[in-house]
């Protein structure tokens, strides 16, 4: 309840002041934080959901990825069947400051998940801060890959920004 209530305050004060980027990085963060969870992207990939997907990408893929909807759509059909349960892999997080009172906060998390044909995992990097550029935030990379015990990782599909992921990415 409380979230929401701020989530209204940042709305009514971002009415008043529009380029105000310290409200617009309040108010982004906010949104990034709240849809942003493993659950989410679970149930938003079981439901084929596209616009929901595609709004919680960043500036950079929604200008740059080429058909993007249609990539998305690819992705959510590139392996057989609902993810009915999964576990959290490896968790990481990266952040800069440059001292000017600029900053930025990025985190990778990994969703594991089997299937009746297989094993597979989900890496997605999102910004959750970005004082910088704030439409940046959200989804900068989310990959699918196939993974066969003990060490094979066939990387599927990969939808990414095309500046600012991490080292990890490449």
């Amino acid at each position: 309840m409380l979230a929401k209530a701020i989530l209204s305050i940042l709305t009514f004060l971002l009415m008043l002041f529009p380029n105000c980027t310290r409200l617009q990085v309040e108010y982004r963060q906010r949104i990034v934080n709240r849809d942003l969870t493993e659950a989410n992207i679970v149930r938003i990939i079981n439901a084929h959901d596209v616009d929901a997907l595609e709004t919680l990408m960043c500036g950079n893929i929604k200008q740059n990825v080429q058909d993007l909807r249609d990539k998305i759509g690819e992705f959510f059909n590139a392996f057989d069947s609902e993810i009915s349960a999964f576990t959290l892999g490896s968790k990481g997080t990266y952040s800069a400051n440059h001292g000017n009172g600029k900053s930025l906060h990025q985190v990778v998390t990994q969703i594991n998940f089997d299937t009746p044909s297989g094993s597979y995992g989900i890496v997605y990097m999102w910004e959750t801060y970005n004082s910088f550029q704030p439409n940046e935030m959200g989804i900068r990379s989310i990959t699918l890959a196939e993974v066969v015990p003990p060490s094979t990782v066939t990387i599927l599909y990969d939808i990414s920004a095309t500046n600012g992921i991490g080292e990890w990415h490449e």
